[in-house]
């Protein structure tokens, strides 16, 4: 853990040593620890790691430890945001690899492994998709991307809409409270909702909630009337669907780029 942090703040720092001075790195880094609490959380919880929402609970800091620096603004971000990711993904690796019964140790060799090519696997993969479809542009338009930007500009000087302060602190106050009266009163916490999968709700777009509620309803349906295949085989469909339509995604820009016509004109 130590030698990464190590890493990552010299790797900040290096890229954009003419815009932040080498402390900054290292606030957005021990910040990263604690964002990456509210990421697994929220994963736990809702299967959505919200990590671009956490990002910005750094990028509100930064806002007053580098007041008009938009750059570091984003890098600071972009640290927590990459924290909180790979936290969850190191407990929904580990949640899947207890469902399936495979050794721990045995995950964590081949994470180190895959961590090692997975530098050039994403590389090779933006270049794909770069040639395939121009990025950002209609089918690529990232609007996380302007949300950062206008995040890092609002802290430093930029305006929010009106009236939206009223909004935030009764929204903050409720999602204090929840937890608290949660673990206060576990019979009563049982009947209030979770504030972190309000919140989530509240800017996850239809395109995400649309197909997890229909996989809800189908991972209800077949435990209640087939368990014992759902016991065995629901985890290993359930990847196959979200691995399918990568491959697929990377096929189709293959092709694409290699100019193969459609079997069916568009």
């Amino acid at each position: 853990m130590i030698i990464s942090m190590i890493i990552c703040v010299l790797t900040g720092w290096l890229l954009f040593m003419q815009y932040i001075p080498v402390w900054q790195p290292i606030i957005a880094t021990i910040l990263a620890l604690f964002v990456s609490i509210l990421g697994v959380r929220a994963l736990g919880e809702t299967d959505v790691n919200p990590v671009s929402g956490v990002g910005k609970v750094t990028q509100l800091v930064f806002g007053l430890v580098a007041q008009g620096n938009i750059v570091s603004n984003l890098v600071a971000g972009a640290i927590s945001e990459a924290g909180a990711q790979q936290a969850g993904d190191m407990m929904q690796d580990l949640k899947t690899g207890h469902l399936l019964k495979a050794s721990p140790r045995a995950q964590f060799y081949a994470q180190m492994i895959g961590s090692f090519f997975t530098p050039f696997i994403a590389f090779g993969a933006y270049y794909l998709y770069t040639l395939a479809w121009p990025v950002p542009g209609d089918l690529f338009q990232v609007p996380t991307a302007r949300v950062w930007l206008a995040t890092a500009q609002v802290v430093n000087g930029g305006s929010l809409p009106p009236n939206v302060i009223w909004f935030c602190i009764p929204a903050v106050i409720i999602a204090a409270i929840l937890p608290i009266i949660t673990t206060k009163f576990p019979r009563v916490g049982e009947w209030l909702p979770s504030g972190i999968a309000f919140a989530i709700a509240i800017y996850v777009t239809p395109n995400w909630t649309i197909p997890r509620v229909v996989g809800g309803l189908i991972h209800y349906v077949w435990a209640k009337y087939w368990p014992d295949s759902h016991a065995e085989l629901m985890v290993i469909v359930a990847s196959g669907f979200v691995l399918g339509e990568g491959v697929t995604s990377i096929i189709t820009a293959a092709m694409k780029t290699a100019k193969v016509a459609p079997l069916i004109p568009l």
